[in-house]
């Protein structure tokens, strides 16, 4: 440790702050690197001293700066430390996990994003978080998502149920049928950003209960179609989104259940491929979909759907919005069908042409 303790740390600290997030990342590793070193080589009363007053200042940019870059800095730092076993695991918890708590009951969306999974982190089997606290905070995500009016309090919700679900699946298998029960609130919420993280959450979820008792796994993913075909039928657009997406994570995560509801799934994305919403969200979420249908069942999109959903997608090309969106899924759609694309490859090739024709045109221009 030839450098100087303070003028190191400091710099260190300076780009903790740092607008740039690759700077910021480094610094966290540096930081955990220099712990790492200190830890060895300092004394242990002057290491104790030192740990201290790092733990404090990084107490002070999540806690008491008000600039969302230095919040997200000592949020990366904390996640970094958590790996640190210099210290008492328990203590560290305690106070990690408050750090973390002040975040997510905050309303800097980037900065919770960092904090959830940071809690995620502390949750992983065998790690400090104990059993009690993974059921105290997903009880707590659960009364927000139902309960709390503040959007940033719901987002906060699915964010900490997605990563705990990821994180620590063991201590969450218990509390499943709770968050089964209660992220339709997230999955129909207004904010388009608490429905896919709602998505993701409940993927998790899926994920725990794939290894788990094959009739009660059947019996929950039966409850989430039933729910999801009920959303529908709300016909709002918050409503329907929550139900595609739904469907999306059961086509990927329940393996044979869905054999016996693909054709009604396909026969759903073709119900809502022209739907019109402002954002064009149900369209765009309809294209997303379409090639995971394709790649669950190969055989039987191309024996049934192939034809109607391939002139649909090559319809999208024509539109600005949906282009992008619209190639991917049909690159997609190729893989899973392999050769019975060929009848469409002239139509995709004129729409690809034509589309570097125009962004010529736009460069040109520019």
């Amino acid at each position: 440790m030839a450098q100087s303790v303070p003028e190191y740390v400091n710099r260190i600290f300076q780009d903790l702050k740092s607008k740039n997030d690759e700077v910021r990342q480094k610094a966290s590793f540096d930081l955990f690197d220099y712990l790492c070193t200190a830890s060895r080589e300092l004394p242990v009363e002057k290491f104790q001293e030192f740990y201290s007053a790092l733990n404090g200042r990084i107490s002070q940019l999540i806690v008491h700066s008000n600039d969302t870059f230095e919040r997200q800095g000592g949020i990366l730092a904390l996640d970094r430390l958590i790996a640190f076993d210099g210290d008492d695991a328990a203590q560290k918890t305690t106070r990690f996990s408050g750090y973390l708590r002040n975040v997510m009951r905050g309303n800097d969306y980037a900065a919770m994003a960092l904090a959830a999974s940071a809690l995620g982190k502390l949750a992983v089997p065998g790690g400090a978080l104990t059993a009690e606290l993974v059921e105290s905070e997903v009880q707590s995500a659960l009364e927000w998502l139902q309960t709390d009016r503040q959007e940033s309090r719901r987002f906060s919700s699915v964010l900490i149920l997605r990563e705990l679900a990821k994180s620590s699946p063991t201590l969450l298998y218990a509390l499943v049928p709770q968050i089964f029960e209660l992220i339709w609130v997230g999955l129909r919420d207004p904010k388009y950003l608490i429905r896919e993280t709602a998505a993701q959450a409940i993927s998790a979820c899926f994920e725990i209960i794939a290894q788990r008792d094959s009739i009660l796994r059947q019996q929950w993913f039966a409850r989430i179609y039933e729910e999801a075909l009920q959303g529908f039928k709300l016909a709002t657009v918050e409503a329907i989104h929550g139900s595609l997406l739904t469907i999306q994570e059961l086509l990927l995560q329940a393996g044979m259940f869905m054999n016996e509801h693909f054709r009604e799934s396909c026969e759903i994305a073709l119900r809502y491929k022209d739907y019109r919403d402002t954002n064009t969200i149900i369209r765009t979420r309809v294209v997303i979909l379409i090639p995971i249908l394709a790649s669950y069942a190969p055989l039987d999109f191309v024996n049934s759907f192939l034809h109607k959903f391939m002139i649909y997608l090559q319809a999208q090309l024509k539109r600005d919005k949906e282009r992008s969106h619209a190639f991917i899924a049909i690159g997609k759609v190729t893989s899973a069908v392999g050769s019975a694309i060929a009848p469409y490859l002239d139509g995709i090739l004129g729409c690809v042409k034509d589309a570097l024709s125009i962004r010529a045109y736009e460069n040109a221009s520019n």
